[in-house]
C-alpha cells in the first residue's frame, strides 16, 4: 500500500486544526463560501489532503451558517436565505466525502487489498473524518467558552471539553485501526453513494435527479 494514498492520522489532525484556527482569525472577511473557499485554499496535494481540508472548511462555513440562522432577531429573509446558503452547504459536504470515500477505496484497490473476503467495515472512512472534523469543531468553541465565560459555568464547561476529548480521541483511533486493517488486508472498504430522497414540491413525486 503507497502510504501517501491513505490518510496518516498525525497529519489529519494537523490539517483539521489549521482549517479551524485559519478560518476564526479571517471570520470576519468570510462572508460567503466562495470568498471562504478561495481565501482559506488548501493543499493540492496529496488528494486525501485536499479533501479533508475541503471538508472541514465546509463544516466550519457550516457551522457559523447555522449560527446565524438562531440570531434571535434575523428577520424571514434572513433565515431563507440562510436556509438556502446552509442547503448548498450540505451538499458539498456529501459530495466531499462521497469523493474522499472514492479515492481511499481506489487507492486500496489499486494496490489490490484488502482480500475480497476480508470483513466489511460498515461506516467509511469519509463519514468518520466528517465526525472528526464536527467533534473538533465542537472543542475549539466549548474551549474559547471555558477560556472566556463566568467562572461559574467553568466546572460545567469543562466537564464538556473532557468528554469531547475523549471522543474525539476515541474516534480517532478507530480511524487509525481501521486504516491499519485496511492496509493489513484484514478489512475491506466498500462505496456506498449517499443517496438523498426529496420530494418534488410542485408534483409530490420522488426526484430522481438529486444528487
Amino acid at each position: 500500500m503507497n502510504l501517501d494514498s491513505l490518510p496518516q492520522l498525525p497529519r489529519l489532525q494537523e490539517i483539521i486544526d489549521r482549517v479551524i484556527d485559519a478560518w476564526h482569525a479571517r471570520e470576519r472577511t468570510l462572508v460567503d463560501w466562495e470568498t471562504t473557499e478561495r481565501v482559506l485554499a488548501g493543499p493540492t496535494e496529496p488528494e486525501w489532503e485536499r479533501l479533508a481540508w475541503r471538508l472541514q472548511l465546509i463544516n466550519a462555513f457550516q457551522w457559523h451558517e447555522e449560527d446565524r440562522s438562531r440570531v434571535h432577531d434575523a428577520n424571514d429573509a434572513v433565515l431563507a436565505a440562510v436556509k438556502r446558503s446552509i442547503d448548498a452547504s450540505n451538499a458539498r459536504r456529501v459530495q466531499t466525502i462521497d469523493a474522499l470515500d472514492v479515492h481511499l477505496v481506489d487507492a486500496a484497490a489499486m494496490d489490490a487489498v484488502p482480500a475480497p473476503d476480508a470483513l466489511l467495515h460498515s461506516e467509511t472512512p469519509g463519514s468518520i473524518i466528517d465526525r472528526l472534523t464536527v467533534l473538533a469543531l465542537k472543542r475549539y468553541h466549548v474551549a474559547e467558552a471555558l477560556a472566556a465565560g463566568d467562572p461559574a459555568d467553568r466546572p460545567a464547561m469543562q466537564a464538556r471539553l473532557a468528554t469531547l476529548d475523549e471522543q474525539y480521541a476515541d474516534l480517532a483511533s478507530c480511524l487509525d485501526r481501521l486504516f491499519s486493517d485496511v492496509r493489513s488486508g484484514r478489512v475491506r472498504l466498500k462505496l456506498y453513494r449517499q443517496v438523498k430522497v426529496y420530494r418534488d414540491p410542485v408534483s409530490g413525486r420522488l426526484r430522481a435527479d438529486v444528487s
